[in-house]
């Protein structure tokens, strides 16, 4: 990762304000954070920092990071902020409610916690989710069910099942 996308770098001048140390610090952070990156993102995000290293100044972490959300999201595994949402109250509720698999997803694009209104249309979409589940189980058992509604049933149960796993380690955790 360092060799892709840190060292090719190295010309760039630290932000204003920003001791070595902590710019040290900062690129040792975007190495670990970024470093389930596949190759040709990598040279991606070097392209993009480039473009956008004004004045030949490394832009913000906070940019770098969501520049590199974009292209490529981590595993779930990886991403510190989906985990805590699921294992908190709100994941907990969420998960009684029927709609646990959309603030997953949600939360491991946007990651900020939702408001209200996002939500309510989390809500929404697990409803529309459970009566599409309805449907290809349906199609399936009548063998209609397409390559397409089976790969997002299989995507469906994947993420539900990552959101039990996440849940039950916090379970365990409470446990001891």
């Amino acid at each position: 990762m360092a060799t892709l996308l840190i060292e090719p770098l190295a010309g760039l001048s630290r932000r204003r304000g920003v001791s070595a140390e902590d710019h040290d610090r900062m690129l040792g952070r975007l190495t670990e954070r970024l470093a389930y990156m596949s190759d040709d993102n990598l040279r991606g995000m070097h392209d993009l920092i480039l473009r956008h290293a004004g004045k030949g100044v490394w832009p913000a972490e906070a940019l770098i990071k969501a520049w590199a959300y974009d292209l490529q999201l981590p595993p779930p595994r990886d991403c510190d902020y989906a985990r805590s949402l699921i294992r908190s109250a709100m994941g907990r509720q969420a998960r009684e409610e029927g709609w646990a698999v959309e603030l997953y997803r949600i939360a491991k694009r946007l990651g900020p916690p939702p408001n209200r209104y996002v939500l309510g249309q989390l809500r929404d979409e697990a409803a529309t989710n459970r009566r599409r589940r309805l449907v290809i189980r349906e199609n399936i058992e009548a063998g209609r069910a397409s390559e397409q509604d089976r790969a997002w049933l299989a995507a469906y149960h994947a993420d539900l099942a990552e959101v039990d796993a996440i849940q039950s380690v916090a379970h365990d955790g409470d446990a001891a």
